[in-house]
């Protein structure tokens, strides 16, 4: 009986050593320039960033090989709070029953209360994708669990979830979309975050693009700052834009911030072979 439990010591101190170490080494820095395309991409396309968030169901193993050859960090989309009719898992989690519908984005709340949720997302959708070799996962939808939602009461199961990504994964980089509410309970468990609509923002009524107010715009700053320094996690800044006029209004304001940022439009479809224009690169050892 002692020497199961001194196993099991060491494998649990095996597993926390594994994610500080991992975690201790992670430069958001190194991260940039960066970029999200959910739109097929190719080697020649994102060469020139150090990091891009793809959705990996576009790609074979072999495509995924291609793409991390040229050097760059290929981090690979999940939803976790929402799932999309297109994936392959939809039925199973259609069977088990969905919370309500996300109009914008033709999507479906997932229930994380049910164990066999969680278990499908863990056990069957993120081995598919980490089989592919990719270098990190971008949690998505975590505020589809928001304290402002229905679903508050989700947030235990959302937080155990994550939990579960990184003792599962322990070496990969773990990115999380929004949510910053969770910040607290999900720190441990991931190396940054990152933050869509800061400077600018889309309105789906009327399916325009907008640039945030001054106040708007410091008072979300402000917001974030907090919870980044109150978590000690770094995020990465998208911003949407349709025009080069309102992308250099963008890189105006997110340029002072010394935060990496990605902008592209609504669908995050575009990836210019140049980041120049929509990118920007931070030196080492800073945010």
């Amino acid at each position: 009986m002692k020497l199961k439990l001194l196993v099991a010591s060491i494998m649990a101190s095996t597993l926390v050593q594994c994610k500080s170490t991992n975690q201790a080494s992670f430069s958001i820095a190194s991260q940039t320039p960066f970029a999200v395309c959910y739109a097929k991409v190719t080697p020649d396309q994102l060469q020139n960033y150090s990091m891009v968030i793809i959705e990996p169901d576009f790609y074979s193993k072999e495509e995924m090989a291609a793409l991390r050859a040229t050097g760059t960090k290929i981090i690979a989309y999940i939803t976790l709070g929402e799932v999309d009719t297109n994936r392959w898992y939809y039925p199973r989690l259609a069977e088990i029953g969905f919370l309500g519908k996300n109009e914008n984005w033709n999507s479906f709340f997932v229930d994380l209360e049910k164990d066999e949720t969680r278990q499908i997302i863990l056990t069957e959708v993120l081995p598919r994708i980490a089989e592919k070799e990719v270098d990190g996962f971008f949690l998505d939808t975590v505020d589809a669990v928001s304290p402002v939602t229905e679903r508050a009461h989700l947030q235990p199961y959302m937080v155990q979830l994550i939990e579960g990504i990184r003792k599962r994964y322990p070496a990969k980089i773990i990115i999380q979309n929004a949510g910053v509410f969770l910040l607290e309970e999900t720190k441990d468990d991931i190396d940054a975050f990152l933050t869509e609509a800061l400077a600018s923002d889309y309105d789906f009524e009327k399916k325009e693009y907008k640039i945030r107010t001054a106040q708007e715009y410091n008072e979300r700053l402000e917001y974030l700052n907090h919870y980044s320094e109150k978590s000690g996690k770094p995020y990465f800044i998208v911003g949407f834009a349709d025009t080069d006029l309102k992308r250099s209004q963008i890189k105006t304001r997110l340029d002072t911030l010394a935060r990496p940022y990605f902008i592209s439009n609504i669908g995050l479809s575009e990836l210019p072979v140049l980041p120049d224009s929509v990118a920007n690169t931070l030196k080492a050892g800073r945010l």
